[in-house]
Order: structure tokens, then C-alpha cells, then sequence
């Protein structure tokens, strides 16, 4: 199969251009200074839309999110299914069912975004569906956090914080938080490129894991104690009223149900949460070594 790539340099893209390079023949699309009229996309048999504006937590101007994320994709759409392109993936994100806490969500379930990035998601999804037919299939896929190896963002972040030597108050937290390894990702897109499916799908891992046993598991995989306390109550009230948007990151809950998505694809993910980690630890602390290395040899 001949598959157009969007955002093959991205984390999620260039894993999936390097996981597939046997399988398909994959063609980068490149989408910088974009001009419709300047692609070639006849001969395709489907287009994995990779590329976008990705959520950032410091304030930008919202426009950038609608300009990339909804009329960037409807402009891809629109020239994919002039040219006769049959299959368009788009790679959304739960941003879309929005931001509230204790959520667990299926393909199904209400889209509220509360911010530009899971509404500029959400536009360019119904657009894909205003124009799918029986010629142009339409398929969105919608991921949690994705990790491993090359990671970025908040994960990284973690990592830096699981690997100090200090307690950490998450003992006893009952939270579960749905995350997808990215080859469990890439594996999902394959599904839904070689069945032609379309419709909404979601992704994640066999399981949830609360914020303490995401961090027991990193600190295992450094060869490091779990060093976990228990935050009494009066602390998560003061860390709620201090820091919501933190709060809600490590304290509550966001399950992605995807049996249906399982069930409708003939798909199990086929690489454990535990395996995920360790490559992405694993990943890491060879770059850490690699980079104490640089600096000694200066």
C-alpha cells in the first residue's frame, strides 16, 4: 500500500515512518508553507494526517491552533479527495470530550473541548465528516497522552521528577489515568489503514495506571526505590485550590473505554504498559548517558 505521511518528523510520524518502512511504501507530505495547489496526492491509497498544532500550556494565540488544526486539514482534505484519494486517517485527540475531572469517555461520548487546541481538533473533525462519502472514507482516531521513546512535554517532565531522589506524595492516590504507547499507536493506525475502517476510534493501553504506580513503575525500570508518602487531605484541598490544572493532572481521573473500538477493528494492543515503559525509561537514560558523555569529553 502507497501511504501519504503528514508530520513525518513529529514524534508520533517519524516512529510510524520507521516502525512501517518495510511494510507500506510511505510518502512524506510536506505541509510547511503549505499550497494546495502544489501537491500530488493521485496514486495514494490512504493519508495518515499526522501533522498539527499540538497542545501547549503556556498561553498562544488561539488562532495559530484553528489555522493549523482545522484549515490546514480541511485544505489536505479537500485536495485528497479531489485527486481520488480513497482513505483519510486523522490522528484528533480526547482533548476534544474536553477537561473535566473523573471523566472516562468511549467513542461515543459528548464532545465539550474547553480549550482552542481540543476545539480546533473537534472543527476539523466534523469537517472530515461533512465531506466523507462512499469514495472518500474518513476515519478519527482520538489518543490520549502517548509516550515512549523520544517523548516530550509533561512526560518528560515526570521522568526528570521520577528520577530524583525524593519522596513523592502519591502513595494511596486512587486516580487511573489512560496513556497509549506509541507503537501501540502506530499499530492502531495500521489497523484502521489496512481494514479501509472509517468512523471514530480511541486509544490506550491493556490498562489505566494511577499517578503512584505510573511512578513506582519509571523509578523501578531506574533501579530506584518507589520513595512514595501519602498526601493527607487538607494537602490535595490546598493543591486544588493552588493549582487546578496541576491538580487534575495528577490527582483525578481520565479513562479511555476503547472495547468498542477493540471489538469493531479486531484489534488488541499488543505491547503492555509495562513494556512501554521501560523502552521510554530505557530511552531516557541512554540520552542522559549519551549527553553526561558530550559534556565530559568537552
Amino acid at each position: 500500500m502507497k501511504i501519504g505521511i503528514t508530520g513525518a518528523g513529529g514524534f508520533v510520524g517519524s516512529r510510524f515512518m520507521e516502525y512501517n518502512k518495510e511494510k507500506y511504501s510511505l510518502v512524506p507530505i510536506p505541509l510547511r508553507n503549505f499550497n494546495p495547489q502544489e501537491l500530488a496526492l493521485s496514486g495514494l491509497h490512504a493519508i495518515v494526517h499526522l501533522a498539527g498544532k499540538a497542545h501547549e500550556m503556556k498561553g498562544i494565540d488561539e488562532r495559530i491552533y484553528y489555522d493549523v488544526n482545522f484549515e490546514l486539514t480541511k485544505k489536505l482534505a479537500n485536495k485528497a479527495k479531489e485527486q481520488g484519494v480513497p482513505a483519510f486517517i486523522y490522528i484528533s485527540s480526547v482533548k476534544v470530550y474536553g477537561d473535566k475531572e473523573d471523566l472516562c469517555v468511549d467513542e461515543d461520548s459528548v464532545c465539550e473541548p474547553t480549550d482552542a487546541y481540543g476545539k480546533s481538533k473537534l472543527a476539523a473533525e466534523n469537517y472530515l465528516r461533512s465531506v466523507q462519502d462512499e469514495r472518500f472514507k474518513v476515519a478519527v482516531i482520538r489518543p490520549p497522552l502517548v509516550y515512549g521513546p523520544g517523548v516530550k512535554g509533561n512526560m518528560i517532565r515526570l521522568l526528570k521528577l521520577a528520577e530524583k531522589n525524593i519522596s513523592l506524595p502519591f502513595g494511596g492516590v486512587p486516580n487511573k489515568r489512560s496513556m497509549v504507547y506509541l507503537d501501540n499507536l502506530v499499530e492502531l493506525i495500521n489497523k484502521v489503514v489496512e481494514t479501509r475502517a472509517s468512523g471514530v476510534f480511541v486509544a490506550g493501553d491493556d490498562r489505566p495506571v494511577s499517578t503512584g504506580e505510573l511512578i513506582t513503575l519509571i523509578r523501578g525500570y531506574m533501579g530506584k526505590r518507589d520513595g512514595m508518602l501519602t498526601m493527607p487531605s487538607f494537602g490535595r484541598k490546598f493543591l486544588r485550590i493552588l493549582g487546578p490544572g496541576l491538580f487534575k493532572r495528577l490527582f483525578s481521573s481520565f479513562i479511555i473505554d476503547h472495547r468498542k473500538t477493540d471489538q469493531t477493528l479486531g484489534f488488541t494492543p499488543p505491547f503492555s504498559i509495562e513494556y512501554g515503559l521501560g523502552q521510554m525509561v530505557n530511552w531516557y537514560l541512554s540520552q542522559k548517558k549519551g549527553r553526561n558523555l558530550e559534556v565530559a569529553l568537552k
